[in-house]
């Protein structure tokens, strides 16, 4: 029994969520459930209580017998959820309170304790976050700034802040001109932080009109700003309207004084430096206008000089009068020039682009190729053997006798693996092989005893014997057998 008992005691418990959260003037529950045990017991009172310090302060409490009471302070913002907790009879297995008109003091752990009989009490807590959404500002730092010449000091150009949250926010800035960042963050009295951000470059007519834009993130959410710079400067002025071809007798002239300034220019004044305004000129405030035909009088440095609230600045230009007119491009010609240009610019890169790819086409090629074009080292050995050694030549006969001879007899005794090889070497036969040769009367046989007519027969000799040479691969012919010369084609 006394082992049921204590199971049934240790199955009971508070159910509550650890964190929870909202911003200030929002509503927000706080769950609690009691896990009650079987057989259940018996709930005597439920009371929640705010944990400040160290201590434990009252918010509301729920007695079957007493009925619900809730605390002065939070008499008007805190309820019970479940109207059960308010029955004559009720039930108070879920006591989730609701918090209404959330303030910063709200914050806090916050305890939900039930007394039971006979288990005793049973309790759990839930820490309440207080989050409060700041404000966020964006201005210039100054109502004027000004752009002073030629200095680089860098001053504060706009602000942005990001005032009174909880917790606190993060500034960043996004712009297309350069600049420097200060960041301060302040904790306020009631536990908010203010962050103050601030741009600093140095103003010019450059950074004018330009747009910075202040990124504040909050809590996840993400809130954009911008402004436009405005810098006053003084003016930057240039003189147009010569074009170099003021030539004598030319009308209808004028220079132009262009001032590009902040605020805009209140005054303009012209004059020649070391001269004065010829009579046919006319001031109409930034225009100089030469009337009728110009002369040689009109010459010199005109300047003008333009004045606004912040400074006066001044341009000139030289002005020079020529005999006759320059020679004039038409607008077309010079545009048929420009495309002729590109057009002769174009078919170069081109041909250049074929001719390098042809290039490296052919050096692939032959380098793929040449493997298959070299000789094999055994084929050019047997035929530097066969052009240069002369151990097979040494007793062939002499080409221009064997010419002589062969048209003599034609003959044509022995097949043609027994002729000699090509242009033999011609040092092997006597300088005059034939010198007792007579022309014969009845002519000379050259074959089967039969007599030839304009012929003749070499005589006998022994002082030159003819030796086949040993060529490998061919026999040598049979003993006793008569030599003939090679076919003339091979001469």
């Amino acid at each position: 029994m006394g082992i049921c008992l204590i199971s049934g005691v240790q199955a009971q418990r508070v159910e509550m969520e650890e964190e929870k959260s909202g911003f200030v003037g929002s509503k927000v529950e706080l769950r609690c459930r009691f896990i009650n045990s079987s057989p259940p017991v018996k709930i005597s009172q439920v009371t929640w209580q705010k944990l400040v310090n160290g201590s434990k302060q009252n918010v509301a409490i729920a007695n079957p017998s007493l009925g619900v009471s809730v605390a002065p302070p939070y008499r008007d913002r805190v309820t019970f959820k479940n109207g059960a907790v308010r029955r004559r009879t009720p039930n108070l297995e879920d006591t989730t309170i609701t918090f209404s008109s959330l303030r910063l003091s709200d914050e806090a752990a916050y305890i939900c304790e039930y007394t039971t009989f006979p288990a005793g009490n049973r309790e759990n807590t839930v820490n309440l976050t207080v989050l409060v959404r700041p404000t966020t500002e964006m201005s210039l730092s100054t109502p004027t700034l000004v752009a002073a010449r030629s200095s680089k000091v860098k001053t504060p150009v706009a602000t942005c802040v990001l005032a009174n949250g909880k917790p606190v926010g993060t500034i960043r800035w996004e712009s297309r001109v350069p600049g420097d960042v200060s960041t301060r963050e302040y904790r306020n009295e009631d536990g908010t932080y203010t962050v103050q951000s601030d741009y600093i470059l140095v103003p010019s007519r450059d950074t004018h009109r330009e747009t910075l834009t202040c990124v504040t993130t909050y809590n996840e959410e993400v809130f954009t700003e911008s402004v436009t710079l405005d810098i006053q400067y003084e003016p930057d002025v240039m003189v147009e309207g010569y074009d170099g071809n003021w030539y004598l007798n030319r009308e209808n002239v004028q220079l132009n004084c262009v001032a590009d300034a902040n605020p805009s220019v209140s005054l303009y004044q012209w004059r020649i430096i070391n001269a004065s305004i010829p009579e046919n000129v006319e001031i109409r405030d930034n225009l100089l206008i030469f009337k009728g035909p110009i002369t040689y009088e009109i010459q010199g440095t005109y300047v003008c000089e333009a004045t606004n609230s912040i400074g006066t600045r001044a341009a000139s230009v030289d002005i020079s009068v020529i005999d006759k007119p320059l020679p004039q491009i038409a607008t077309g010609d010079v545009v048929s020039v420009i495309a002729l240009l590109l057009a002769a610019g174009v078919l170069l890169g081109i041909t250049i682009t074929v001719l390098i790819l042809k290039i490296r086409s052919r050096k692939d090629s032959s380098l793929q190729d040449s493997p298959s074009k070299k000789i094999p080292p055994s084929l050019r050995k047997r035929t530097d053997d066969i052009q240069h050694s002369g151990r097979f030549y040494e007793e062939l006969p002499n080409t221009a006798d064997y010419v002589s001879y062969r048209l003599a007899c034609n003959k044509e005794d022995y097949p043609e693996p027994y002729s000699p090889p090509l242009q033999p070497p011609l040092s092997f036969l006597p300088q005059q092989p034939y010198p007792s040769a007579r022309l014969s009367s009845g002519g000379s046989s050259c074959s089967g005893g039969t007599l030839s007519r304009n012929t003749f027969s070499p005589p006998t000799h022994t002082t030159a014997v003819f030796k086949y040479p040993s060529v490998p691969g061919v026999s040598p012919p049979p003993p006793g057998a008569a030599y003939t010369f090679p076919k003339e084609q091979y001469v």
